[in-house]
Order: C-alpha cells, then structure tokens, then sequence
C-alpha cells in the first residue's frame, strides 16, 4: 500500500501567495496595549480626582462607586481609541519595538504627549477646570512615566526571564559552509525556542567549517537520520540559486517523514499538506509546517485540559472500583506504565488500568510467533496473559481512562493516533510511517471508531494520516461523539 507523498515542486515566490499569519505579534501587541490603556485610564481618573478638588480616600471612594453615565462611558471610549491610535502611530506596538528598547523614549515621549492633550481635553470639558494646561502637562509625565515602566518591564522580562522559559527544539542544519555555521550561532540566542543542534547535513564533506565532528551525513542519509534520531526540525543553509534541487529533496524528505522545514528566502510549494509560517521572531524566515499550527491549536489544548480534568473528576468513583477490582484478582500493580512514543518522537510514560498477569511484558517475546497483526504492531486476540477482569476492563475501555492523566500533563490529546510503544516503531522500516508522531497521540481517533483491532495495519496507518492531513476542530468533536457508542458495541476490542 503506497501512501507516499506525490513528489515536492518548489515554485519561486507568487504574489497572489500570502503566509499564513502567525498571531504572536498579534498577542504581544495587544498585551502591551492593554497595559498602556490601562495606565491612561488610571492617569485619567488620578487627574480628574485633582481636578474636582476630591483629594481625600474617602471623596475618592465616593467618586469611583458614583454613577456611571452613557456619556462617562462613551468619553472614555473614544479616549481608549484616540490613546490606541496615539501610540500605534508613534510605532510602539510593532514587533521590534515590543521585544526591544532600542528607539522607545523618544517615541514614548511623543505618544504619552498626544495623549496628554486628549486626556487634558477632557478633564477640562467635564470639570471645566480653568487649569487645563497644568493636568495636561501633569498627564503628559504621568503617562510617559508609567509607559516607560511597563517597557522596561518588559524589556527586563525579555533580557533575564524569557530565555529560562524557552522551550527544547532539536535541529539539523543542510549545508554546513559558512552560511550554517552563522545560522548555528544565530539559533543560540533565539527568544522562545532552545536550539540543540544535533549536527549538520551535507552533499559535500569538505565544506564543514575547521572539523566534521558535527556532521551527521550527507543529503542521501536524510531520511535515514530523521527516522532514527529525534528532530523537531531540518533548516535549510544552502543558496537557492545554486542548491535548488537539493532544497526541494530536502523538503519532499521532510514531508514524507513529517518534520517541519525552516528557510531563510521566500520558496512556495505546491504540496497541499504543507503550510507556510513566517518565524515570528524575524521575518526573513519561512518555516515550513507538516500540521496546522495557528489559534485552532490552543482551542484544540483547552478542550484536552477540560475535558481531561472533567473526565478525571466524573471517574473519581470509578477509578477506586476498578482500583479494588485488579488488587483482589491478581497480583502486581493497579496502573500498567510503559515507555510510548509521542509528538516529535519523544518518549512518555503511558498510564492505563493493568489488564494482564504481573510481567506480563517480559513473557512477550515467547509469543511472538502468535502475532495476529499482518503489520510491525503486536496483537493477540485472545492472550493468554489477560486477567478475567482485564479482559472486561479491555471490552469496555475503562482500562484506557488513566490516559486522561497523560492528557492533562501535555503528553497526549484527547483525539490523536494511538501512541505506539517502542517494540512497534522499531520494526518500522518506511520513512513516511514516522509522519504519525507530528501530532500528539491521542485517547481516541479514528481507528477506535472503526473497528479497533479489527482494522489491519495498513488501513490504520491510512485513518491516521488522513486525520493529520484533514485535521479540524470539528473532526475532533465528531470523534468524540461517535467513540462512546463505538466503546458500547465492543467492536474490535482486544
């Protein structure tokens, strides 16, 4: 069963073509913005308090809890738009000057004074204060003041915090002249992720600058190297002018294998399951995405976590039953854990109720010749080693609920592939197998609804890769409400 990618084209850039947003900017443009308005408002109120001659915590008490009007209201309002139009314009919420301080004062200085003027405007029409010109100046440096703080907040955040926050992110560099050794260098002070470079890839040996200690292979041991080694994604270091086959061979590689791609000039592809990305922390890149990575992706996390600590909370119950079940039939522990692989490849423990005799796992190897899976996957129908109360744990599924543990820790999702254990993937012997582990194993997919053990190796490798390939929200949801009644018919269990 051939279930390849169709072969990679590369295109040069189309002006019709646009990137998919990234929304980071987005995020960390309105944060700060809420902050801003924030203090603005705070000024305004500290000044209209001066304004109106209240200047004791209890007038001041008296003025907050007074009543709000439509025209309080609305006033406020358009200042909130006038302020955000002040320092949008000044250039303060784009991203370069969110993530440095390099030109703020000046642009602060600026915005906070049109905004003093507003604000002046204000406390002068609704308190008709004859010293309008003081509060606006008294504004203008409370407003400077109190944006420059939350800057250099922010600024100390991004200097000292973020980088011990960053995320672990293994990379292969393809091209290792003097254009991957910069690009090296470059990744060590990215602000999110925690480069660990594992090594470079190149047709040519003799371009590895001063030694070949890093170099992992050439371009034809690609595959072989992504298989085999934990790489959350390949970036590309060679000229397209020059390397343009080689770059389209490195994609179509990390397409079939399901790595992410990341390059430094605009290239288009016209593969429908790659989606383009700008790096969000410097635009000349464009990474290259074998999933979808955008805000359904959050909503999809916030779903595992409610769901996963609903679950847990409703089976409370169920799980001290069934806890009291295995200890008085058989010997050995209520949980079963076992090394799993999971997204990019990376191992978790996977909890589930045990359901087999205590060793179960090291009598596996006597009964490999009673495998009844036509694949690398092990399956037996009626293994000897279940318990009578495993097997009705395995009928109903229950045996699979502790897995809303590995969901609430990150490890897994509620819809997603199984994860496979790591005697199955070794016997993996095709590169596009491997394409399963770009998203989070899974409670449920679209095996469980089809039949389960009933359902050959093959067909479902071939659910799995739809489902990464055809991923949505509503996917997800239609999956979990037909896995019930799928569990209830007891199709395929084993």
């Amino acid at each position: 069963m051939d279930l390849t990618a169709p072969p990679f084209v590369l295109t040069m850039p189309d002006p019709a073509v646009r990137l998919q947003p990234t929304v980071a900017r987005g995020i960390a443009g309105s944060a700060i913005s809420v902050v801003d308005l924030l203090f603005l408002s705070m000024t305004l109120i500290y000044m209209a308090l001066f304004a109106s001659g209240n200047t004791t915590s209890d007038n001041l008490i008296a003025m907050l809890s007074m009543k709000i009007t439509v025209g309080h209201f609305a006033t406020l309002t358009l200042c909130w738009v006038a302020w955000r139009l002040c320092y949008s314009y000044s250039g303060l919420y784009t991203w370069q000057h969110v993530q440095s301080a390099k030109g703020v004062l000046g642009r602060v200085i600026a915005a906070a004074g049109f905004s003093a003027l507003i604000g002046g405007q204000v406390i002068g029409c609704l308190w008709h204060n004859g010293h309008a010109i003081r509060f606006t100046l008294y504004f203008w440096a409370a407003a400077a003041c109190s944006t420059l703080m939350a800057r250099a907040t922010l600024g100390i955040f991004h200097m000292y915090l973020r980088p011990r926050l960053r995320r672990s992110r293994n990379a292969v560099i393809v091209g290792s002249g003097s254009r991957g050794a910069a690009i090296r260098e470059e990744l060590k002070t990215h602000p999110e992720w925690d480069y660990k470079f594992l090594g470079f890839i190149d047709s040519n040996l003799r371009d590895v600058p001063g030694t070949t200690e890093g170099l992992l292979g050439r371009i034809n041991d690609l595959e072989t190297i992504l298989m085999r080694q934990v790489v959350d994604e390949v970036i590309i270091a060679v000229p397209a002018k020059t390397q343009y086959a080689t770059i389209e061979r490195v994609i179509s590689v990390c397409e079939r294998v399901g790595v992410q791609v990341q390059y430094w000039e605009e290239l288009f592809e016209k593969s429908q399951r790659i989606h383009c990305y700008r790096e969000k922390h410097d635009h000349r890149r464009i990474v290259l995405k074998m999933v979808h990575d955008d805000y359904r992706q959050r909503i999809k996390r916030a779903l595992d976590i409610c769901g996963a600590a609903f679950g847990l909370l409703v089976c409370a119950p169920l799980f001290v039953l069934v806890a009291v079940l295995i200890k008085s039939t058989s010997k050995g522990p209520v949980l079963f854990k076992q090394e799993r692989y999971g997204l990019g490849k990376r191992t978790f423990r996977i909890l589930k109720f045990r359901t087999m005799v205590e060793n179960a796992e090291a009598a596996q190897a006597t009964l490999e010749h009673m495998n009844q899976n036509s694949g690398p996957v092990f399956k037996i129908f009626k293994d000897p080693r279940i318990t009578k109360v495993g097997a009705f744990l395995r009928q109903t599924s229950i045996d699979e609920l502790p897995q809303l543990i590995n969901v609430l820790k990150g490890e897994m999702s509620l819809v997603g592939p199984r994860p496979l254990n790591k005697r199955d993937v070794s016997r993996f012997s095709e590169a596009w197998l491997m394409r399963r582990f770009s998203v989070k194993p899974g409670l449920t997919c679209l095996w469980q609804i089809s039949g389960r053990s009933n359902v050959s190796f093959d067909r479902w490798i071939a659910l799995d890769l739809h489902y990464i390939d055809h991923w949505s929200l509503q996917m997800d949801l239609k999956i979990l409400a037909l896995t019930l009644p799928a569990v209830i018919r007891g199709t395929g269990a084993a």
